[in-house]
């Protein structure tokens, strides 16, 4: 009992000496409504953002400082969503149509070729690839919000963090649903597409698991009230028993209670942007006994405005932070060392941390935290 309480005394004074902290990962999807206000004269998107409206959005990202950001319906103003963020960003690749060039030139049997889709990424992050996929169902070409008219689909990107660390991304834009349809009950095409959408991205993230985190966003056009996201997506992931699949919104806002599909729609105007439910959605796939992303905090944003106060595009970024962990880094910093074996320590004494991973924390995975993790600590260092 005295050696363990010295060696609890020491590494409580190794944890105290240090002032290292890990440095959060946050993260952004938005779609920047990026439609033409008008093509050939013709008026199309009269109350999107426009030219002005998305140099404001570039402001406002740069602002932000998100360390990567996944945009949709990135289509004529891309330029001037670039503006703002090139001093500070680098960029996938943008496969929109450039404005004053006649649209049908950009046309491939009978659509637009693009999938309006691009990413940003802070300049101390690395991109070692990316790959882009196009949805192989969509519905509605002249009606039903027209998703066959252009290329949807998703990018998967695996990223290298200034940390050393990987992780990979994927940025995705759904199939949409008008109104009018889903209140008539002609959204069955709408539908149907949508989850052959969602069996794609299984498929494709299934086969290319590994030991990195994932994270997926985007605007899914999609509710837990209407689309069997669960079914057809997290618990197929889930059923291999090496991942564990989370949806920021609701881990973060609802305590982990999905709604029920074929309930009432939690409509934002009623529960608030926070707790209502919103067709942009992120969520993110941890190993079980690999390296895992730990969510820290979900918001949507709601100084996405006009000077007016009014909402700059027809939706709102969606934001989750996330720390990066790995088995002993108990204070999340991006290193083991014996700082770490000092907070594990001082959470076997009962003193507090002010950053701890109960994860990383059981070294030996046995689902406790105790002395036998520090010595484990301690053992890996000295190896």
């Amino acid at each position: 009992m005295k050696s363990t309480r010295i060696l609890l005394a020491v590494m409580s004074m190794v944890c105290l000496a240090s002032s290292a902290a890990g440095q959060p990962l946050t993260v952004a999807t938005l779609n920047v409504d990026g439609l033409p206000e008008k093509i050939v004269g013709i008026r199309l998107n009269s109350d999107g953002p426009g030219k002005n409206g998305t140099k404001r959005a570039s402001s406002y990202l740069a602002a932000k400082g998100y360390d990567f950001v996944g945009v949709q319906e990135d289509f004529y103003y891309h330029d001037e969503l670039w503006s703002e963020l090139s001093g500070g960003y680098y960029r996938g690749e943008w496969q929109g149509i450039s404005w004053g060039s006649l649209p049908w030139f950009y046309l491939d049997g009978l659509k637009f070729d693009t999938d309006g889709l691009c990413e940003f990424w802070l300049k101390r992050h690395q991109c070692l690839s990316e790959d882009a996929v196009t949805w192989n169902d969509a519905y509605g070409r002249r009606d039903h919000a027209n998703d066959a008219l252009c290329n949807k689909g998703f990018r998967r990107l695996e990223m290298r963090l200034a940390s050393g660390r990987q992780l990979v991304v994927y940025n995705m834009h759904m199939d949409a649903s008008e109104d009018a349809d889903e209140k008539s009950g002609n959204d069955m095409g709408d539908k149907r597409a949508r989850w052959n959408q969602w069996r794609q991205l299984r498929n494709h993230v299934l086969t290319r698991l590994d030991d990195r985190p994932v994270i997926v966003m985007g605007d899914m056009n999609s509710y837990y009230t209407r689309d069997s996201i669960i079914a057809l997506f997290i618990r197929p992931i889930e059923a291999t028993g090496r991942y564990r699949v989370s949806d920021c919104w609701v881990e973060h806002n609802r305590q982990g209670r999905y709604p029920a599909i074929g309930n009432m729609q939690l409509a934002p105007k009623i529960y608030g942007y926070q707790q209502g439910e919103i067709l942009d959605k992120i969520l993110y796939i941890i190993p079980v006994n690999g390296p895992r992303l730990e969510l820290l905090d979900y918001w949507v944003e709601m100084d996405y405005t006009w000077d007016d106060g009014s909402q700059l595009g027809d939706h709102r970024p969606v934001t989750a932070r996330f720390r990066y962990v790995e088995k002993g880094d108990a204070n999340g910093d991006g290193v083991v060392d014996g700082a770490d074996a000092g907070c594990v320590a001082r959470h076997v004494a009962g003193l507090p941390s002010t950053a701890f991973s109960s994860w990383a924390a059981d070294v030996n995975g046995d689902g406790r935290v105790n002395i036998i993790d520090v010595v484990s600590i301690i053992s890996m260092l000295t190896k």
